[in-house]
């Protein structure tokens, strides 16, 4: 049974890789290859093949993650700043000549212009960023933590006097 089932995990190694890219876990994988969890991890410690193949997904995979939360981190701090942003409009141009005979002539034409347009800061994004990079400093109750503590003493203290 293990040799048909090493079998299966060594024919649809690319297909293990695929899957791993998408995030599934060990144990997906091991139902759509109709074998059980503790099989496939068997196989796993077994195969350096396999081992390497899910080592190298996982490694992508995280490098992929660590790109897509920087991007928004940094979209995320440029929406709390405020930017501006060049857009493309279209506007309507009349252009007025006299022809040959001295007569008055207009043509009008669309041309695309380049217009730069602002977006203000938003307070919620830079509060936001604020209370998460610049915790201490940011927070709305920075005594929070310490008050809460005092108070679970004087509780304790006051279920003690009770007699609990």
């Amino acid at each position: 049974m293990a040799d048909s089932a090493e079998e299966r995990v060594m024919q649809n190694l690319k297909t293990i890789e695929e899957w791993a890219l998408q995030g599934m876990s060990q144990k997906e994988m091991a139902e759509l290859l109709g074998i059980g969890e503790s099989t496939f991890r068997k196989i796993k410690k077994q195969n350096v093949a396999l081992l390497a193949v899910l080592k190298q997904c996982a490694n992508t995979r995280k490098k992929i993650m660590e790109e897509q939360v920087k991007s928004v981190e940094v979209s995320l701090f440029q929406r709390a700043k405020g930017y501006d942003r060049i857009e493309k409009v279209p506007i309507k141009v009349k252009e007025e000549y006299y022809n040959k005979d001295g007569k008055k002539c207009s043509i009008e034409r669309v041309e695309i212009v380049e217009k730069v347009i602002h977006i203000p800061a938003d307070v919620q994004a830079a509060k936001f960023v604020l209370t998460n990079k610049a915790k201490k400093e940011w927070l709305d109750n920075p005594h929070k933590v310490e008050n809460d503590k005092e108070n679970l003493k004087l509780k304790k203290q006051e279920l003690q006097n009770k007699g609990f």
